[in-house]
């Protein structure tokens, strides 16, 4: 694991080194984003500025206090917005909504009158799988997300942590080499919610699709993430960017809850949220 920083304060977001990388991604250069300000209404800057760049296979984890900017970011990536300034990358290029991203909300969003199948066989079809593939490989993402023999049910005979489950299959069906999931644990209990967390790491280092992740949670931060963002209250600036460096295989859930790097970090996140929410 690597060392901890010997300092029991997050670092302002000037200490923090952000190299520009063109193999990255995702690249977020000097971005802010404002809100109003039309027909005199005062504007809000919701973020920013803020700079990232994320690597190929990383699991980043952006957790900060309500209304710091992390879904806000999210959007600019999946190019729901665009910055009021600076650049957003994607692969290169500036983002549009379903190219370059699979994207999976807080709630399912899925069709309640197809069956779980008929779900991810409609993003098969979209992301120009042939007709004759696609049952084999709607068998495959469902079995990859813990749902094998779910296909012929109908969405609302399943439960709220199974529907996610579809969800996050049906992002995993377009392909795409990005993943962008905004708070999709929040809705459920807790015990549903670990289940996910541990399904949704197994499939990441299955995969090793590039994930960027909003949550609240610092455990929710530390047990998923390869690297983890804490982002300032508004607006929203980098307070603390850190690697995990925790065993993506080869420990169980509980395990590395236990080890005694998971604590540190898990305190030094936390301290760095407090901070932020001050």
């Amino acid at each position: 694991m690597p060392s901890l920083p010997d300092t029991d304060k997050a670092p302002d977001a000037a200490e923090v080194p952000q190299q520009r990388d063109s193999a990255a991604v995702v690249s977020v250069r000097d971005v802010e984003h404002t809100y109003g300000g039309g027909r005199g209404a005062e504007s809000v800057t919701a973020l920013g500025p803020v700079s990232l760049e994320i690597p190929a296979g990383e699991f980043l984890v952006l957790v900060g206090p309500s209304g710091c900017g992390k879904s806000t970011l999210l959007r600019l990536v999946a190019g729901f917005e665009r910055a009021s300034s600076g650049e957003v990358e994607v692969f290169g290029e500036q983002p549009e909504p379903g190219n370059q991203a699979g994207i999976v909300f807080q709630q399912p969003r899925l069709f309640p009158w197809r069956t779980v199948g008929d779900n991810i066989g409609l993003a098969l079809r979209y992301a120009g799988v042939p007709r004759a593939e696609r049952a084999e490989r709607t068998a495959e993402l469902l079995e990859r997300v813990g749902l094998a023999d779910t296909s012929g049910r109908r969405i609302w005979q399943i439960s709220g942590g199974q529907q996610q489950r579809v969800a996050i299959a049906r992002a995993l069906a377009g392909g795409k080499r990005l993943l962008l999931l905004d708070e999709p644990f929040a809705a459920l209990d807790a015990l549903t919610r670990e289940r996910l967390q541990e399904d949704l790491r197994t499939v990441s280092a299955e995969t090793g699709t590039t994930s960027v992740f909003v949550t609240h949670s610092v455990d929710e931060a530390v047990f998923l993430g390869t690297r983890t963002v804490v982002l300032s209250a508004r607006p929203g600036r980098v307070a603390l960017d850190i690697p995990i460096g925790l065993p993506r295989t080869g420990t169980g859930p509980d395990e590395l809850r236990g080890l005694p790097e998971y604590a540190a970090l898990r305190a030094e996140i936390g301290t760095a949220v407090r901070d932020a929410a001050r």
